[in-house]
């Protein structure tokens, strides 16, 4: 009897524990109400005892545990006066990890990044670069009784076959083949112009370099122009590999000295008539009249006789952030100039840019933004660092930069400088940078869906290479690497009984 008692006795004060702690939590509910919607605690109520809210330190990810924050701190303390480091987890404010967040400083090459984004928003992934052939009269049997019109679209990449051969390790390079507009004429059944091939390049203002460049910046053979109609990046004269030169005869040797001139044309407009010009006469069709520069009559009836397209814009995106081609971001951007405000310029381009970072909800002025151009080559472009982890944390921009960006295990400068990485998939980013500028920004794979997104840029003046602070670059995003995720609360949280 007495096996049996105990047993029933436990289990009636088992039951009885049970129903007062029924009790007890409807009657808490009754006074208190039930917890908001947000998960704030009402007034007067601590956390339970047992409770997922005080596993929140044993679940945060290891970017909180203080030697991760001291060996930041100890790496930014070698860092020049003019850097900063900006990181946040999961694209949350406010930043996990900052040093120097207000510090200006040159972005340099990182500017791209703002340029594709606002690219990307104005003008859309399918935009193309459109140039076209032009009359004020019809053609008549194969004859054009007057002049043809060579009208830029702003295509960045309109190159002849000459240039194209002179890029040895690019042949794949997407370009617009000149040629091939040329001869759409000749197809079409052109035979004779009585004028002239005038090149019309109004779409953008007729400023050929970016006002405030520097003189030094312009003469660096850097950059031909940027206007609206060119042909191979605005040059005339340019260096071509004594392989790709015709054998010299003379002496039989066949041997030549490689070119190695870079020149930009006064008129890139008029070269790049006398050019098409060229490229007609040689298909047998006969031009009476010397080439030259001019707008199409604004009053005339046009006639458009032939089109060539850019690739779209798309695909385009991967090629300018691995070749950092200065005149395709260039006159990119004033084609978001005329697209945004109405005018093919650099100055409305960045008014653009400045339009889209505070539609995306990213605030200009406290990020201290300063923008001259769209490539980073002004060393007068001032910005911090948040301005680049808030726009990659975007809702809007988050997407492209994620497909965009290359990761450490690609071939390629960023797999070469972060081989050894564990996993280095993980590492996707953005680095550039000069002489006495470095500047990197990505994201960083932490696992369990979670990731940091950081920046950091430095300046260096008066130095002659940007090795010391390139190294220091690496260390910072090695040092991210090693990051490692935790559960979150969602992950472990109770599930409520279900009743059967």
């Amino acid at each position: 009897m007495r096996r049996i008692l105990m047993p029933l006795l436990l289990l009636a004060v088992a039951l009885g524990a049970l129903l007062g702690s029924n009790y007890l939590s409807d009657r808490l509910h009754e006074n208190l109400g039930e917890v908001a919607a947000d998960d704030t605690v009402p007034p007067g109520v601590g956390t339970p005892l047992i409770s997922t809210l005080r596993l929140r330190e044993l679940l945060t990810p290891s970017l909180t545990e203080p030697d991760f924050f001291t060996t930041l701190d100890d790496l930014m303390a070698t860092a020049p006066t003019a850097a900063c480091l900006s990181i946040t987890l999961d694209g949350h404010d406010p930043p996990f990890y900052e040093s120097g967040a207000n510090t200006q400083v040159r972005p340099s090459e990182a500017l791209v990044l703002l340029t594709l984004a606002t690219a990307h928003q104005v003008l859309g992934p399918d935009h193309t670069f459109t140039t076209s052939v032009q009359s004020t009269v019809p053609m008549d049997g194969g004859v054009v009784n007057g002049d043809i019109y060579l009208v830029g679209g702003g295509d960045p990449l309109l190159f002849t076959e000459g240039f194209l051969a002179t890029m040895t390790e690019d042949r794949d390079l997407i370009h617009t083949p000149i040629e091939d507009l040329a001869q759409k004429l000749v197809d079409d059944g052109l035979t004779l112009v009585t004028g002239a091939v005038v090149g019309d390049t109004t779409r953008y203002d007729d400023l050929r370099y970016v006002p405030s460049w520097p003189e030094s910046v312009i003469d660096s053979e850097k950059i031909g122009t940027l206007l609206a109609l060119q042909f191979d990046d605005g040059w005339v004269q340019f260096p071509i590999p004594a392989s790709e030169q015709a054998t010299d005869g003379a002496d039989g040797t066949g041997e030549q000295e490689e070119a190695d001139v870079y020149l930009a044309a006064e008129d890139p407009p008029f070269y790049a008539a006398a050019l098409f010009d060229d490229m007609l006469e040689a298909r047998d069709v006969v031009i009476r009249r010397s080439p030259r520069s001019e707008a199409v009559p604004e009053d005339d009836e046009v006639y458009v006789m032939a089109t060539i397209e850019s690739a779209p814009l798309s695909d385009l995106y991967g090629q300018i952030l691995a070749s950092r081609d200065i005149e395709t971001i260039e006159l990119l951007l004033k084609e978001v100039g005329l697209a945004a405000l109405g005018t093919g310029s650099t100055s409305a381009g960045f008014q653009a840019v400045e339009e889209m970072l505070n539609d995306a909800g990213i605030n200009i002025d406290q990020l201290q933004l300063l923008q001259f151009d769209g490539s980073g080559l002004d060393p007068a472009n001032v910005a911090t660092c948040p301005v680049f982890t808030s726009l990659l944390d975007s809702a809007e921009f988050s997407p492209l930069f994620h497909e965009l960006l290359p990761t450490a295990a690609e071939v390629g400068p960023l797999g070469n400088r972060f081989a050894g990485v564990p996993n280095p998939g993980r590492i996707t980013g953005f680095s550039g940078g000069i002489s006495n500028v470095t500047a990197m920004t990505g994201y960083i794979d932490i696992g369990l869906g979670q990731e940091v997104t950081f920046a950091f840029i430095a300046n260096q003046p008066g130095a002659d290479d940007n090795r010391a602070i390139r190294d220091l670059e690496e260390n910072i995003v090695r040092h991210l690497a090693t990051l490692a995720a935790k559960p979150s609360l969602d992950d472990i949280s109770l599930q409520p009984i279900r009743n059967s």
